[in-house]
């Protein structure tokens, strides 16, 4: 007869599990967000990204866009290809190299970014609601420094990060 672990003997809870506890908040409130942005403009999560990083850095090419939206490159291929179908985004080529087109944002997609953007916006301050003046400076402040040792750990990979 096989023998169960005991939930103690782990050394990791998921439900108190910091990385868990932070995709958890960015799951529930992207839901409603997704739901928006699906049923009005039939874009996709990967699409969403590229249309607020190209609302933000315009002309950015493919690697670019794939870094800022953590995208292998081919979601952000076919992120960039939904965009250009829904005329929300145009590529251009290159200027010293035609292989990496440049990516702009059009007038039709910035008018879908801002409708976007005003429900993330209303989001993001139904959450920050909850939340004293200090305690916001302070989350920022922790969440910039937890952003920096999370790249750290990322580029160092599993054998940095601690694992045995």
């Amino acid at each position: 007869m096989k023998q169960t672990a005991r939930a103690a003997d782990d050394g990791l809870k998921l439900s108190s599990w910091l990385p868990y506890r932070l995709f958890l908040v960015a799951a529930q409130v992207a839901r409603p967000l997704e739901s928006f942005y699906g049923e009005t403009y039939g874009l996709s999560q990967a699409g969403w990204r590229i249309l607020a990083v190209i609302a933000e850095r315009d002309a950015a090419n493919a690697a670019e866009i794939g870094r800022a939206c953590a995208l292998d490159p081919f979601a952000t291929s076919r992120g960039i290809g939904q965009l250009t179908e829904l005329g929300f985004a145009v590529r251009r080529a290159g200027k010293s190299d035609r292989r990496f087109a440049a990516v702009s944002i059009t007038r039709s997609g910035r008018t879908a970014f801002n409708r976007i953007a005003a429900l993330g916006s209303a989001i993001e301050a139904r959450l920050l609601a909850r939340l004293s003046e200090s305690e916001r400076a302070a989350l920022d402040s922790t969440l910039t420094r937890l952003e920096d040792e999370s790249a750290r750990i990322d580029a160092g990979g599993w054998r940095d990060a601690g694992a045995s």
